[in-house]
C-alpha cells in the first residue's frame, strides 16, 4: 500500500536574514540623495523627543495612476501633519510607514521636493535588494528632526518577498530624560490563504526584534497585517504585542476601525481592520489618538482615483 506525502514547500532562501541597509538624505548642494548608515554621520543632531507621530498606509501597488496616487498621499499627509509652529511648511515630527510601494512610486517619492527637504527615506532606487524580487515593497520615511541609529530589513519566509523594515530612532524618556533607542517596524504580512500558514511565524519573528534585543528600549510594529483567517485575531497576543486600537477602547467588530473594503470595485469580501499598530507591552511606550485616515481621498488630477484601496492609520507615540 502506497502512502501519499504532500510536497514540502521549500523555505525562502533568505528567511530570517536581517540586513543593515542604512538610509538616505538629500544633499541640496550636490543635488542628489546620499546613503548613510546613521544620521550621526551628519554631525550632532537635534535633541531627542519623547513623542512623535506615526502613520502606516498601504498605498496599493496595483491600481492605475501610481505616481499621481503617491503624490496625492504625500499631499494629504503634508496637510494633516502640519504643526504651524515653525512656519507654514513645518510638520510635527513623524515617521511614515508605507507598504505596497511599487517601482514607479519609489521614483516619485525620491523626486518629491517636500520629502527631500523634510525626510530621511529608506529607498530611493529600485535596482537592488527587495526591488529585484518584487513589484512592490516597504518604504519608511523619518522626519529629519529625528535622529536615526540603525536601519534593518528583516526577510520573512514568504512566497511574496515580504519583510519587516526596522528603523531604530533616538528618543528621550519623558520620565527620566534619558536618551533611548526605539525600534519601529514597517511590515506587510503574507496575503491570502497560503497552503502553509505564514503570518503567525512572520509576526513572531518580527516581534523578537522588538521584544528581546537588549539594545532596544522599546518598540512597535505597524503595517498591513492581512487578518483574513480565524487565527489572525489572536496574532498580536501570540506574538507578545499589544494592539493600539484595542488598547485605546476600539472594538474589533466596529466599522470605525476598518481600513479595507470600502474603496475597492465590486468587493465581495468582508470589510476588515487590515492595518494595525502593535507595540511592546509594559510602561515604556504608549500609542494615543489612534485614528483611521485617508478616507475617501482621491487624486487631484483626472482621472480622479482613490489614493489606495486601504485607509491609513495614525497614532501619537509617547515614550515613557
Amino acid at each position: 500500500m502506497q502512502t501519499y506525502r504532500a510536497p514540502v514547500r521549500p523555505g525562502s532562501p533568505d528567511a530570517g536574514v536581517a540586513h543593515v541597509i542604512g538610509i538616505h538624505y538629500y544633499d541640496f548642494e550636490e543635488k542628489q540623495w546620499k546613503h548613510i548608515q546613521s544620521s550621526k554621520e551628519l554631525g550632532p543632531g537635534p535633541s531627542p523627543r519623547s513623542n512623535f507621530g506615526l502613520v502606516t498606509w498601504n498605498v496599493d501597488f496595483a491600481s492605475p495612476e501610481p505616481q499621481n496616487r503617491i503624490d496625492a498621499a504625500m499631499s494629504y499627509l503634508r496637510s494633516m501633519l502640519v504643526s504651524g509652529t515653525d512656519g507654514p511648511d513645518s510638520i510635527s515630527p513623524s515617521v511614515i510607514l508605507l507598504q505596497e510601494v511599487n517601482h514607479e512610486m519609489v521614483k516619485e517619492l525620491a523626486e518629491s521636493e517636500w520629502i527631500r527637504k523634510k525626510f530621511y527615506i529608506t529607498d530611493v532606487t529600485t535596482d537592488q535588494g527587495i526591488w529585484q524580487k518584487s513589484h512592490y515593497g516597504t518604504v519608511t520615511l523619518v522626519d529629519r528632526s529625528i535622529n536615526i541609529n540603525t536601519v534593518i530589513r528583516l526577510h520573512y519566509d514568504s512566497d511574496m518577498a515580504r519583510d519587516c523594515l526596522f528603523v531604530d530612532i533616538e528618543a528621550a524618556s519623558s520620565q527620566t530624560s534619558e536618551n533611548v533607542t526605539v525600534r519601529i517596524g514597517n511590515t506587510h504580512l503574507e496575503s491570502l490563504v497560503p497552503p502553509t500558514p505564514m503570518r503567525l511565524a512572520q509576526m513572531k519573528l518580527a516581534a523578537r526584534f522588538v521584544l528581546y534585543d537588549t539594545a532596544v528600549y522599546t518598540g512597535l510594529i505597524a503595517g498591513d497585517m492581512n487578518p483574513i483567517e480565524h487565527f489572525d485575531s489572536y496574532l498580536p497576543v501570540e506574538a507578545g504585542l499589544k494592539d493600539a486600537y484595542l488598547e485605546n477602547g476600539g472594538k474589533e467588530e466596529s466599522p470605525r476601525g476598518h481600513t479595507w473594503g470600502y474603496q475597492t470595485e465590486n468587493n465581495q469580501f468582508p470589510k476588515r481592520r487590515f492595518d494595525k499598530i502593535l507595540y511592546a507591552p509594559g510602561d515604556r511606550l504608549k500609542v494615543e489618538q489612534v485614528e483611521v485616515i485617508g478616507i475617501g481621498e482621491k487624486t487631484s488630477s483626472k482621472p480622479k482615483v482613490y489614493i489606495s484601496d486601504h485607509f491609513g492609520v495614525f497614532g501619537n507615540v509617547r515614550i515613557w
